[in-house]
């Protein structure tokens, strides 16, 4: 069951796939998993389970296929949009559900898979992670994730970390512009080594480039401007919607760099549905403290702080009062009964920028240390 469980997974693109298929209002059947799979994850228990998985070769068979299926959703709206959609759905209809559509399969149903493949030390492997963020319009996602996010997460270095007080509406155009500058820095620094500039063909801003620009050509060819306004809107879509699942991972957790990945580092979300949806990489801090274990063995960790459902977090996330009340109290409980006294002081600061209440200073310090 445990080799099974992830090619749930496979249903999202296949529904994608179906829709574009049979035309007509089944276009919306893409999107439309949507509702079902909030329902599914809400009602979803927690899972602490380890995986009983001991053939690694037949575990990863699952993220080749989901990435191929995924691929041939945008690939099934190519074909669609090449041979036409059902003239009764009108001007706008076909293109806006295949828009939600994309978005939706280029977010979860790639994300996961992708992003396993990131961390792969396999050529053809970190290829098709990168086609999967390119799909969704961050190519080079890779690099802002491997060498600055996995150094530098909890703190203010880190892009990817949003900041107690930040809205989720800051957070995303801050982190695409501050990754972005990373990558191109990066890549720039890498090839001067080399004795080359940036726009070498060695670079892989070159060819994220032209990754990008080849989607849109192809989609372009394939059904004219529309097709390729939709496959821009996926590639848009699937970009900030990607950041704001981001700003779940580290929100308002601290570290000090240097000193060693703990329980509390990352926030986790282990509902039965999450750890699938998402290939374990919500199994967080063992991934950080070891970023090349692959998903199936990554551990739980029930001591560290948890959020429960990622896809209702992240609707939450887009109102900031709501999730002002439900982040804060998991916060005070992460600076009085987690954090180490160098973690506490940043803590402390940090609820005062964000004009957060001051709990830390509230509580007697010998009762704090005691907690801790």
């Amino acid at each position: 069951m445990d080799y099974l469980r992830y090619y749930l997974n496979c249903l999202l693109p296949i529904a994608a796939i179906a829709g574009f298929m049979l035309d007509g209002q089944w276009v919306w059947l893409g999107v439309g998993t949507l509702l079902p799979l909030l329902v599914i994850d809400a009602l979803s228990p927690q899972d602490y389970a380890p995986r009983n998985i001991k053939n690694g070769a037949l575990a990863d068979v699952v993220i080749y296929v989901q990435m191929l299926l995924v691929l041939a959703t945008f690939g099934a709206f190519a074909w669609r949009a090449h041979v036409g959609f059902d003239p009764a759905l009108g001007s706008v209809q076909p293109w806006l559900a295949s828009a939600l559509a994309l978005v939706w399969i280029g977010l979860i149903a790639n994300v996961g898979a992708a992003h396993e493949l990131m961390h792969r030390h396999n050529p053809l492997a970190a290829f098709i992670g990168k086609l999967g963020f390119g799909i969704i319009g961050a190519p080079n996602r890779d690099i802002s994730h491997t060498v600055t996010h996995h150094l530098y997460f909890d703190t203010a270095r880190d892009f990817d970390t949003a900041q107690r007080g930040e809205s989720v509406y800051r957070f995303v155009p801050r982190c695409i512009v501050g990754n972005t500058r990373d990558e191109w820095d990066y890549e720039r620094r890498r090839l001067a080594a080399q004795g080359h500039g940036l726009w070498h063909w060695k670079s892989q801003i070159v060819w994220g480039v032209a990754l990008t620009v080849a989607v849109l050509a192809g989609m372009y060819w394939a059904g004219g401007v529309p097709a390729m306004l939709v496959q821009a809107a996926a590639m848009i879509g699937g970009r900030i919607l990607g950041e704001a699942l981001n700003y779940l991972q580290h929100f308002g957790l601290l570290r000090v760099p240097g000193q060693p990945i703990e329980d509390r580092h990352t926030w986790n979300h282990l509902s039965a549905a999450t750890r699938i949806l998402g290939l374990e990489i919500t199994n967080h801090v063992e991934h950080h403290q070891d970023p090349d274990r692959p998903f199936y063995a990554l551990v739980p960790r029930q001591k560290g702080p948890q959020m429960r459902n990622i896809l209702l977090w992240g609707i939450a996330a887009f109102f900031p009062p709501i999730w002002n009340r439900v982040i804060q109290p998991r916060l005070k409980d992460w600076d009085l009964n987690h954090a180490n006294a160098d973690e506490r002081a940043l803590a402390r600061e940090a609820n005062r920028r964000a004009g957060w209440p001051d709990w830390l200073g509230d509580v007697p310090q010998a009762a704090v240390a005691q907690a801790a």
